[in-house]
């Protein structure tokens, strides 16, 4: 059980809840404005678990060790600089992954945070840069907004200030465009396959709220969408060894994988081998997968459910084949997480 499972557990016990399903508990203080607020322990759960395992949200927000894991005492609170746009100028590009704890987000509404990471904008309505997923994040229920905003509440506030964003080196006139249904790639499985509800649940979590979409689709900066949609999956976005503490002898350029069905990506594999790299960064003959991919046991998708990872599985490997990604730089032996 989750920390904050038990911790909505325990004040349920405190305030004499009945157990039903549809029992609201008070919210633990944790730094918000007010405590009075209701919360469903189930929609708390299920926020976390977006947050940590599908989303990726700590990926980006929490601020890692020299060894390139995520420090928990400090997370989602924020990374000064995270992204780097121009590496060459200390007073330009540089991107703050900013703080998603109370401590910042007291001040703003449940509408605002969801405006942030649904629509790309910030509570003053200015738009935020594209490298937050947010035109991914669109198409997520507004269940798993409603969750995701729970559990931001809920956190513990880390009180650190984050700086602004730097000057850009390309013009931010508005947030990006969502990505449209139609860009997701759908499953070629016949609706009457026993494994179609599979792979529909796999494009949701892969393709709608999950970061596999984005990370492993080329991106461009300061082209509008900022997605290769004509590549969607086939890998080849390139990250920045240092911006993701990848130790060496890792290459200062690691590339996302193709993973759509062609022999250049994962052609050939079952789902149990995507299951497999999602949980343990293990590839049936191949090195360990190396950051940013956060595979588990210690990666953020180390923990993704059993069945939400053999959706996903289901889904990338019954997809359309895009050829490439068999010439794409891969980390060398020993560059895990």
């Amino acid at each position: 059980m989750s920390p904050l499972r038990r911790a909505a557990v325990v004040v349920c016990a405190l305030a004499a809840c009945d157990g039903n399903a549809g029992t609201v508990v008070p919210t633990v203080d944790a730094g918000t404005s007010s405590s009075s607020s209701l919360v469903d322990p189930s929609v708390l759960e299920r926020g976390e678990y977006l947050v940590r395992s599908v989303a990726g949200c700590g990926e980006c927000h929490t601020p890692r060790d020299a060894q390139g894991n995520l420090d928990q005492s400090q997370w989602l609170g924020g990374v000064p600089n995270r992204f780097d746009l121009v590496p060459d100028d200390d007073t330009m590009g540089g991107i703050s992954a900013p703080n998603l704890t109370p401590y910042a987000l007291s001040t703003w509404s449940d509408a605002a945070i969801q405006a942030a990471f649904l629509d790309g904008v910030d509570n003053t309505g200015a738009p935020l840069f594209p490298l937050m997923p947010y035109y991914a994040y669109h198409n997520m229920t507004a269940a798993d907004a409603t969750a995701i905003v729970t559990y931001l509440r809920a956190v513990p506030a880390i009180p650190s200030v984050i700086p602004a964003r730097q000057p850009l080196p390309v013009p931010l006139d508005a947030p990006a465009p969502p990505i449209a249904e139609s860009d997701i790639p759908q499953t070629t499985l016949k609706s009457s396959d026993p494994s179609y509800a599979s792979a529909e649940r796999g494009r949701y979590l892969a393709g709608e709220i999950g970061f596999c979409l984005d990370c492993h689709t080329p991106w461009r900066l300061g082209i509008t969408p900022p997605l290769d949609l004509t590549r969607v999956f086939a890998g080849n976005r390139a990250f920045s060894s240092r911006e993701w503490v990848v130790p060496p002898p890792a290459p200062a350029v690691v590339y996302s994988y193709n993973v759509t069905p062609d022999p250049s990506g994962i052609g050939g594999w079952p789902p149990a081998w995507v299951v497999l790299a999602i949980q343990t960064g293990l590839t049936p003959g191949s090195p360990l997968l190396c950051r940013p991919m956060p595979s588990g046991p210690t990666g953020g998708l180390g923990g993704m459910l059993a069945q939400d990872a053999t959706d996903i599985g289901v889904y990338l490997t019954t997809i359309p084949p895009l050829p490439g990604g068999d010439d794409v730089p891969q980390c060398p032996v020993g560059n895990d997480e």
